[in-house]
C-alpha cells in the first residue's frame, strides 16, 4: 500500500480536475473528493492511502500536473 501525502498547493490550483481525479483514479465518493480539495484549499494536509503503487504514482503525476505539491510514500 502506497500513499500520497498532497501537502500544499500552487497558483492555478485546478480544484474541478483534482476533484475529478480522485474520483475517476481512487473510487472517492464526488463528496469525498471535493472536500479533500477543499481542506487543500485551506493549507490542510491530505494523505491518501492507495492499494496499487502504479495508481498511487500515476495520481501523484496527474495531481502535480494540477497544481498540487505531493509525495509518495510506499
Amino acid at each position: 500500500m502506497a500513499k500520497v501525502i498532497m501537502e500544499s498547493w500552487r497558483y492555478g490550483l485546478q480544484v474541478v480536475s483534482l476533484t475529478k481525479l480522485q474520483y475517476e483514479k481512487l473510487g472517492l465518493s464526488l463528496l469525498e473528493s471535493k472536500t479533500n480539495a477543499d481542506m487543500l484549499l485551506e493549507d490542510q494536509i491530505i494523505i491518501l492511502e492507495i492499494e496499487d503503487e502504479n495508481v498511487a504514482r500515476e495520481f501523484l503525476e496527474e495531481a502535480d500536473r494540477f497544481g498540487v505539491n505531493c509525495r509518495l510514500l510506499s
